[in-house]
C-alpha cells in the first residue's frame, strides 16, 4: 500500500522510518508545516515531500497522522472523508466533540480508522494480557523526566491515557466513577496526576503519572482471582504469580485468627504460590502497531484500537481532568 505520514516531529519521523522498513508498504511521502523538517525526513527515507494535504490525498492509500493533538481533526478528516485508511496517534482528538466528528466521518466513508495507543503493542503487555481473565484491581505507575514535548496538553492526555486505555481494555466494564488529584509544575497544564477509576461490577484501576520526575519508570500490576502479573515496561520483563487452587486460608489459622506457618514464611509461600517469569518476545511496539494497522487497512483484520475505543479512553481521561480540576478549585476556595 502507498503510505504517507503527516507530521514528522520526533514520533512522526519514527513512523516514516518504520514504514520505509515494512516490505508490504511503500512510503511515498511526508508532510509537515515545517518544510525544512519534512525535507530532512524525506531525504533520509528516500521519499517525496507532499506540498499540501490535498496533494497527499491523491498519492496515498493509507496515512499516519502524527501532528500535535489540537490538529488531529483538521489533518485526519480529509483523508477519512476520501475513504483512506487512517492511523491517528493518541489521543484521538483534542475534544470529545472532535473525536465524534472523526468517528462519524469514518462510519460515513467506510474509512478504516485506528487510534495509536501504542502500549497495546508493548511486548510485555502482550505477553501478559491473556493471563488474568477477570481483573479486579489494576495499578499503573508511569514516571517520565520532563521534556518539551506535548506541554500543550495535560499529562492525563499525554501519558496517563496509555494506562487508562489498558485498564479499559482489560476490565471491559462501564466506568461509573472517577476520583483524581493533580497539579501543574512546569507547564501550563497538569504535569502529574493520580486517579482512581471504579467500574460497575466492582473492579478498580489506580493510575499514577508524572512527567516531572528525575527517572523513568513504567510498571503495571494486574490482579485477578487467585493470581496476578507484575510488569516492568522499561526493563521489558514481568512475572506471573498464581495461588494454589486448593488453598483455603481457614486451614492455616491459629486461635487468634492469624496465618500459621510452622516451617517458615518462605516454605509456606513456595508451597502455595507459583511464580514464573513471562516469556516476552522482543519486538518494537511501533512496528507492531503499524503492521497491525496495515493488516486492517488491507482488510485482513479489524483495527486493534477502533475509533470508538479511542474515544472511550478520551472520555475517561476527560473525567479524570474534570475531577482533578474540580478538586483544585475547591482547594483554592478553601
Amino acid at each position: 500500500m502507498r503510505i504517507g505520514v503527516v507530521g514528522v516531529g520526533h514520533l512522526g519521523s519514527a513512523h516514516a522510518r518504520i514504514w520505509r522498513e515494512i516490505p508490504e508498504a511503500e512510503l511515498v511521502g511526508v508532510f509537515d508545516t515545517s518544510r525544512e523538517k519534512a525535507q530532512e525526513i524525506a531525504d533520509l527515507q528516500d521519499c517525496q515531500v507532499f506540498p499540501s494535504i490535498e496533494y497527499a490525498l491523491e498519492q496515498v492509500d493509507a496515512v499516519s497522522i502524527v501532528t500535535p493533538t489540537p490538529f488531529h481533526l483538521e489533518t485526519a478528516l480529509p483523508f477519512i472523508e476520501a475513504g483512506k485508511a487512517v492511523l491517528v496517534e493518541k489521543p484521538l482528538a483534542a475534544t470529545l466533540e472532535q473525536a465524534d466528528r472523526i468517528c462519524q466521518a469514518a462510519r460515513d466513508s467506510g474509512s478504516v480508522l485506528q487510534v495509536g495507543h501504542i502500549e497495546r503493542f508493548n511486548p510485555v503487555i502482550r505477553a501478559a494480557i491473556h493471563l488474568v481473565k477477570r481483573p479486579v484491581f489494576i495499578e499503573c505507575d508511569r514516571i517520565h523526566p520532563f521534556s518539551l514535548r506535548s506541554t500543550e496538553i495535560s499529562v492525563v492526555n499525554d501519558l496517563m491515557i496509555h494506562d487508562i486505555d489498558i485498564a479499559l481494555h482489560l476490565i471491559d466494564d462501564d466506568l461509573v466513577s472517577v476520583d483524581a488529584h493533580g497539579c501543574a509544575v512546569l507547564s501550563p497544564y497538569e504535569d502529574l496526576a493520580h486517579a482512581r477509576l471504579s467500574f460497575a461490577r466492582g473492579a478498580t484501576a489506580i493510575v499514577k503519572t508524572s512527567r516531572v520526575a528525575l527517572n523513568r519508570a513504567r510498571k503495571v500490576r494486574i490482579f485477578g482471582p487467585n493470581q496476578y502479573v507484575s510488569l516492568d515496561l522499561v526493563q521489558q520483563q514481568g512475572f506471573h504469580v498464581s495461588l494454589d487452587a486448593n488453598y483455603d486460608p481457614s486451614d492455616f489459622l491459629d486461635s487468634a485468627g492469624r496465618i500459621e506457618a510452622p516451617d517458615g514464611v518462605e516454605d509456606f509461600l513456595s508451597e502455595h504460590l507459583q511464580q514464573s517469569p513471562l516469556d516476552i518476545e522482543p519486538t518494537e511496539p511501533l512496528r507492531a502497531e503499524l503492521e497491525s494497522f496495515l493488516g486492517a487497512a488491507t482488510g485482513q483484520r479489524q483495527p486493534a484500537v477502533t475509533g470508538t475505543q479511542g474515544r472511550r479512553a478520551m472520555e475517561a481521561a476527560t473525567q479524570v481532568i474534570e475531577s482533578l480540576r474540580d478538586r483544585g478549585n475547591r482547594l483554592e476556595k478553601a
